[in-house]
């Protein structure tokens, strides 16, 4: 019992020992990073990374707030990304929200503009310019980051949206999902899609489930449906050839908001990459890192 009490204690003080290792690397290469709650809810909590500004940084950075994919059921690191994007000039923000199991839509939209509203009440503490900001969001993180584009005037609270195959129209992933041909991924995205609106969306349903509030909560959770044109933010968009979140998510927001809205042909941007890559993984893919920090730069500097 002794060996094992002692084991346990050497290998604590040896994670200890890592962790401010790795602080003390942070803070010699001058980022800082602190954890802060933006709600009362346990899940209502944000990761900042930032430089101190400096008259040789320019003064005050502009900001990048990250939502996370994960199926609206799931949290998916975003550390590594947040580091890299703050030493690129940054001050970040990765934000949790509500789960899919915690709350129904559109707890996840008023999660971000929730997030976004204390960012800026704060913006000084991380020598942040809130006039400056970006949002990049993976997957189901992307469906909310382009809902919050199209929320009222979008244009007005962010400087553009970066979306990394977004979920755009839940109901689609609901009907992939049905298909014959679905593959597990598609299946579990079509039950959360399910969990977050708390209803079967099934047109020929005729039971409690597909009462007028059920399909309101699905038709806003498709982006599309709130596209207004110039009052919308701009937004990059990404999609890999084979993802099981098909580009054709984007394609159809891209339409509404350029024909039916008349948003200015670059307001949104479509791209697809070879492969199959899926969400934050399409920042690996040659030249997508460098691309995104180039849209980000040209909206925020």
């Amino acid at each position: 019992m002794r060996r094992l009490w002692g084991c346990l204690i050497l290998c604590v003080a040896v994670v200890a020992a890592l962790l401010v290792h790795d602080t003390r690397t942070s803070e010699a290469a001058g980022r800082n990073e602190s954890s802060h709650a933006y709600g009362s809810h346990p899940r209502q909590t944000l990761d900042a990374y930032w430089n101190t500004a400096g008259e040789d940084r320019g003064g005050e950075q502009p900001g990048i707030v990250i939502l996370h994919g994960g199926h609206w059921y799931e949290d998916t690191g975003w550390a590594g990304w947040s580091r890299r994007f703050a030493d690129a000039g940054y001050a970040v923000f990765a934000v949790d929200h509500r789960l899919n199991f915690d709350a129904p839509w559109p707890a996840q939209r008023t999660d971000a503009l929730s997030a976004l509203d204390w960012i800026r009440d704060h913006a000084a503490d991380f020598d942040l310019d809130p006039d400056r900001l970006v949002l990049l969001g993976s997957s189901s993180g992307g469906q909310i980051a382009t809902a919050v584009a199209t929320y009222r005037s979008g244009a007005f609270r962010v400087d553009g949206v970066v979306a990394l195959s977004p979920v755009n129209d839940p109901y689609r992933a609901w009907r992939d999902g049905n298909a014959g041909d679905a593959t597990a991924r598609q299946r579990k995205l079509r039950d959360n899609a399910t969990l977050l609106a708390r209803c079967h969306p099934d047109p020929s349903d005729n039971s409690a489930s597909a009462h007028s509030g059920c399909r309101d909560t699905w038709a806003d959770m498709v982006v599309r449906n709130r596209a207004s044109g110039g009052d919308d933010a701009p937004m990059f968009l990404l999609h890999s050839e084979d993802d099981f979140v098909p580009v054709r998510h984007s394609l159809d927001l891209e339409a509404a908001e350029e024909n039916a809205h008349n948003m200015p042909a670059n307001g949104v941007t479509v791209e697809t990459v070879a492969g199959s890559s899926h969400g934050g993984a399409l920042l690996k893919e040659p030249g997508v890192a460098d691309r995104v920090l180039g849209w980000i730069a040209e909206r925020t500097h």
